[in-house]
């Protein structure tokens, strides 16, 4: 399970998924597009997929049993590695009055599409402003139709979860917005709270006419799985994703991975993935 064709994830499982035939001729492979991390890890949960991308806050919520509206805990998700810092963006138009988080009250703000994660981020980052839902007009539309929302008008504000440089980001700004903070006491607050969320800085440049950096939060990127796969299986599985980073263009997407923290899941590590790194940590 992953990302929507055209996403860096999306390319990485096909590299992935390619190398594992290579390897295992009888394996039966198949790259299945999702619509983000929280179908990621309801497909886990429920036997559809075996393993996928997900955000570290989406897998942690899930397994706790804290997932918005479903009570029940995702007993089946289990971690096989880290990948590296996603940042939370927040781009609002130019002729826009918002400056900081807690101006997007009574504002019509896009949140991204209903199966992916960063509506549940914006709903916790909202929170630690002392911004309530029933305050915000949330859209829950696919982040190009967001950054075209924004183009138009129909919304002012949009959130998004994506590595450097993001194309609904990109897009958005061309047409006119531009990125605002999110930092200041109530992060620190959150992070507290939520020990997943980690500080974020978007370099200057990065996109168009951005001179300075801004700083925001993020949460990590994880390859999970489910728990009952043999642990064989989960250990050639970490391997060959390992493999496809180091070896195949795919890898770009990861190019801030720390593999010092690779294993630091937010929830379990099945005993295949935890097997690999301590062959890997042995044979340093």
């Amino acid at each position: 399970m992953t990302g929507i064709v055209g996403s860096g994830y999306y390319t990485l499982a096909q590299a992935m998924a390619d190398g594992y035939s290579k390897s295992h001729p009888a394996a039966d492979v198949e790259v299945v597009e999702g619509g983000g991390s929280v179908s990621t890890v309801e497909a886990i949960q429920s036997g559809q997929a075996d393993i996928g991308f997900t955000l570290a806050d989406v897998a942690y919520l899930a397994f706790a049993g804290r997932l918005g509206d479903r009570p029940t805990r995702f007993d089946r998700i289990r971690g096989l590695s880290v990948l590296q810092l996603t940042p939370l963006h927040l781009v609002v138009r130019n002729d826009s009055p918002i400056r900081a988080v807690p101006d997007l009250k009574r504002r019509s703000v896009a949140v991204g599409p209903p199966g992916s994660g960063t509506p549940f981020t914006v709903a916790l980052v909202l929170g630690a402003f002392g911004v309530r839902p029933s305050e915000v007009q949330t859209v829950a539309v696919p982040f190009k139709e967001g950054a075209s929302l924004l183009r138009n008008g129909t919304v002012e504000a949009m959130f998004l979860n994506a590595t450097d440089p993001a194309e609904g980001v990109r897009d958005a700004i061309d047409a006119g917005a531009h990125l605002v903070s999110v930092e200041g006491a109530p992060v620190a607050a959150l992070r507290r709270e939520y020990p997943f969320f980690r500080l974020a800085r978007i370099p200057a440049a990065t996109y168009a006419n951005q001179p300075e950096s801004v700083h925001t939060i993020g949460t990590d990127a994880l390859l999970v799985c489910r728990n009952d796969l043999e642990e064989l299986t989960a250990y050639e599985l970490t391997k060959q994703f390992f493999d496809t980073v180091s070896a195949l263009p795919a890898s770009e997407s990861l190019r801030l991975m720390n593999l010092d923290s690779a294993p630091a899941t937010p929830i379990p590590l099945h005993e295949g993935a935890a097997r690999y790194f301590r062959e890997r940590e042995l044979f340093r």
